[in-house]
């Protein structure tokens, strides 16, 4: 930490109230001075009545030198005459500063172990009448001190100011040793440890603070005006020398580190008085500048309409979930009723008079696979069984029950456990999802809003440069794994269902609802997460890092969420883009929507100009990643971080390619019906190749930032971003390809386990989730926290676990619902 900003915060508590020798009164515009009681100054001192929560503010006698007295800005004192310059009678804080000042070796040994220049400042130097940096910066604090004097007597502190006045009582405060304003002073910031690590967030006691209440009395009498506590937040920049704290071996860019420090402050200042007197306080300093400086704004909800709005939506699906439970429950007993006397009425079962086509497989393998010699299906007529009497009427029930039944939790709840999957299904699919889902999880709890909670910044620099973590610093992998699987199984249920049909080729109303069924499966949980998000996540949030970011696409939520809708919102206005994880879903859609250009020709008996198709999102993958790497000089998540993820990671014609390696794989396994002979040393040997792929494409990247490492050189970076998520995508294939032909061994036992579908089912959830459970996590902290392995490890499981758990919750009340509701509306409009 510089001695810069080291002597800018401590003397920010002098300047912004009325403090050094000048004794004062804090007089209120709407008070009775009257009333105000003078004190007698004795030998330096005022004689206080102050006792218990309440203080009596007295008038300060002075001469008419010093009321008069004004220093020019540019005053210069030399650092000898720097203690007399100073105030007689100083305050605490002042004291604090004017025994620093004095005391050059004491100053040296502070500045040593801030890590200045090495620790070179020695008393020696001090002493050798030579003009170091620091004598300096001493000369500059003396200067800065006595042009706030004047600021600091009665006349320039505005006795009509409330804020100003406020502030001088709660200094005053602390020179009594009163218990409220020393409560303030408790719960301000400090300069803590592991500085040099990256803390450079100096958090106070965000609760202590806000739970500050004093009334003022003049005299004897209340004032009826009572000071509380407010949480202020100065943002600085530090010198460019001493910026980097990890001399460039950072692997992400956390931008342009900044102190935060916090103070608790009085509730009648705002946010533009803190900062005139911060920038003042730090104007004359070399390299450091006042950033921002705002207090915390707490707000109620019930004043925000987007917030209103979301509890409203909230209990309106809560409501509907417990209507259709209910009518749920009453209609199974009173079925079950009536069941129970049809069956004292008749024990041995009548004959029902009703023919119906069956497709039971008893009767398939009995009568000739259950059709006739016209191949028509045979109709059998007999008793009907209860099972069967249900399905039938479930089939024939309304329209309006099959809408209240979705919503009915226990049915839903049935569906998203049931491990039972259909024909077509391909079992490794649920465990590579989830896996995948669970990287995702890990890079964004170790990485979410930059470790700006973090102590110890500089140890995650240092684990990224091990050969174990490169998994972890090649996180973004999991992303290109959804793209494959999402090829993969679009081009093989679209195919497959293609060869149902009765004409074998997709009508014009099939592809009508091919592209309502995929927008009404993301959009409607997906929205309902973007407004809990937007509308009522930052009326939760509470603590000192909680407006650091602001809940940051907040207000881009309210401003651009028609663009999430639309699915446009990875490449237009992506800086102001509403959800973090959005990106990806965007890019998703638009492949959905372009890949019948290659579906269409394979269905229609072209399959040349399908796969040419899918070349062709290959090229165009390859091509402009390539091009643009190649313009931006090789940008990485290690060097130019900011061009890589805003101009290359989302847009979708960089990512195609990835999709198309999935269609390929989707056609292949629906055109040889998942069944392929793969000669032994074909598998052995391309099991080696493969895993070769994968290894290099996690763990190469540590020849270029490893320690002892010579970083590579531009063209090597641009041939390793372009090509590292295509052959990713090829690895990814390789494994699906040979677990769904029967060859995985114990790779397809482990990811066809059938525990893992359930949880399939709610990886989408967990994706949309997790944002919003580390948002909270991350911006509700009160103090920085020290992170190692054990610490990362229990907060990965933690967000793991629980964001599956929102997932069920938001599952049972909104996908799943909205999924019964696609049900009963488009089977209607296929039949």
């Amino acid at each position: 930490m510089c001695p810069s900003m080291y002597f800018v915060t401590i003397t920010l508590l002098v300047l912004l109230p009325a403090t050094c020798s000048l004794k004062h009164t804090p007089i209120y515009k709407d008070e009775q001075k009257s009333t105000t009681t003078i004190a007698e100054d004795t030998e330096g001192g005022i004689e206080s009545s102050a006792s218990g929560s309440k203080d009596e503010l007295v008038v300060p006698s002075q001469s008419q030198e010093q009321v008069e007295r004004r220093v020019s800005p540019n005053t210069h004192i030399p650092q000898g005459k720097l203690a007399s310059s100073l105030p007689d009678r100083p305050t605490l804080l002042g004291s604090i500063i004017q025994t620093l000042l004095r005391n050059p070796q004491t100053v040296s040994q502070l500045m040593t172990v801030l890590g200045v220049n090495n620790g070179k400042y020695t008393s020696s130097v001090l002493n050798n009448g030579e003009e170091t940096q620091f004598q300096k910066l001493l000369s500059t604090v003396g200067n800065m001190l006595s042009e706030v004097q004047y600021f600091l007597t009665p006349e320039g502190l505005e006795s009509e100011d409330r804020c100003t006045a406020d502030v001088s009582a709660y200094l005053q405060g602390v020179e009594q040793g009163q218990m409220w304003a020393l409560q303030m002073l408790d719960a301000s910031g400090k300069p803590g440890r592991s500085i040099l690590q990256g803390a450079l967030k100096f958090l106070g006691n965000y609760d202590e603070c806000l739970l500050v209440s004093h009334a003022v009395t003049n005299g004897s009498t209340n004032s009826g005006h009572t000071i509380k506590g407010n949480y202020c937040h100065f943002v600085f920049t530090i010198p460019a020398a001493i910026s980097n704290l990890t001399n460039g071996n950072m692997p992400f860019s956390l931008g342009q580190p900044t102190v935060q420090w916090d103070l608790c402050l009085p509730k009648s200042c705002n946010d533009s008085a803190v900062s005139d007197a911060a920038s003042i306080l730090v104007k004359n300093i070399t390299g450091v500048s006042l950033i921002t400086a705002y207090f915390t704004k707490l707000s109620d909800w019930k004043e925000d309409s987007t917030a209103v709005a979301t509890v409203f939506v909230i209990c309106l699906v809560v409501a509907l979930s417990l209507i259709g439970t209910s009518y749920d429950i009453i209609t199974v007993e009173i079925e079950r009723y009536r069941q129970k006397c049809n069956d004292n009425e008749d024990d041995s079962g009548a004959y029902i008079s009703e023919a119906f086509v069956t497709d039971d497989d008893i009767l398939r393998g009995k009568e000739n696979n259950g059709h006739a010699s016209n191949g028509l299906p045979r109709i059998r007529i007999g008793k009907i069984s209860h099972g069967e009497q249900n399905q039938q009427k479930e089939k024939s029930i309304g329209l309006g029950r099959q809408l209240l039944l979705s919503f009915s939790i226990s049915r839903n709840t049935e569906k998203i456990l049931n491990t039972r999957t259909g024909d077509g299904n391909l079992g490794c699919i649920h465990g590579i999802r989830v896996l995948s889902m669970a990287w995702v999880i890990l890079g964004h709890s170790m990485t979410w809003d930059s470790l700006s909670t973090w102590e110890n910044m500089l140890d995650y620099a240092n684990w990224m440069r091990r050969f174990t973590m490169q998994f972890l610093v090649n996180g973004t992998l999991a992303v290109d794994t959804f793209f494959v699987l999402s090829g993969c199984l679009l081009t093989f249920l679209f195919l497959r269902e293609c060869e149902k049909s009765a004409r074998g080729k997709p009508t014009a109303r099939q592809m009508v609802i091919y592209y309502i069924h995929r927008w009404w499966r993301l959009t409607p949980v997906y929205m309902f997460i973007i407004l809990f998000y937007s509308g009522l996540l930052g009326h939760l949030i509470k603590g000192p890092v909680a407006e650091s970011r602001n809940i940051f696409e907040k207000d881009n939520c309210r401003d651009n969420w028609w663009t999430n809708i639309l699915y446009i919102n990875n490449f237009y206005n992506f800086k102001d883009m509403c959800f973090p994880a959005s990106w990806f879903l965007a890019a998703d859609m638009q492949f959905y929507v372009i890949a019948p250009l290659a579906l269409l020709p394979i269905a229609f008996g072209i399959p040349w100009l399908g796969y040419s198709v899918m070349c062709l999102f290959g090229a165009v993958h390859i091509g402009s990643y390539g091009y643009l790497e190649w313009k931006l000089g090789g940008a990485t998540q290690f060097v130019g971080n900011a061009d890589s993820m805003n101009k290359i990671y989302p847009l979708p014609w960089c990512r195609v390619g990835v999709f198309a390696v999935g269609m390929m794989l989707g056609a292949i396994l629906q055109r040889t019906k998942c069944k392929i002979r793969i000669p032994r040393y074909v598998l052995v040997l391309g099991w080696q190749v493969i895993l070769t792929i994968g290894l290099l494409c996690t763990y190469v990247t540590y020849d270029d930032f490893g320690e002892g490492h010579t970083p590579w050189d531009v063209d090597t970076r641009i041939v390793h971003e372009t090509l590292y998520r295509p052959l990713w995508g090829v690895f990814v294939s390789w494994v699906i390809l040979v677990c769904c032909t029967g060859h995985g061994g114990f790779v397809n036992s482990l990811l066809s386990w059938p525990a893992w579908i359930p949880l399939g089912r709610l990886t989408y959830g967990a994706y949309l989730a997790h944002p919003v459970l580390l948002s909270y996590t991350e911006f509700s902290v009160r103090s920085l926290r020290y992170a190692d392995i054990p610490y990362v490890s229990y907060h990965f499981l933690g967000t793991f676990i629980v964001a599956y758990a929102l997932s069920f919750i938001t599952s049972l009340l909104v996908e799943s619902p909205c999924l019964g509701l696609e049900k009963a509306v488009l089977g209607r409009l296929k039949k």
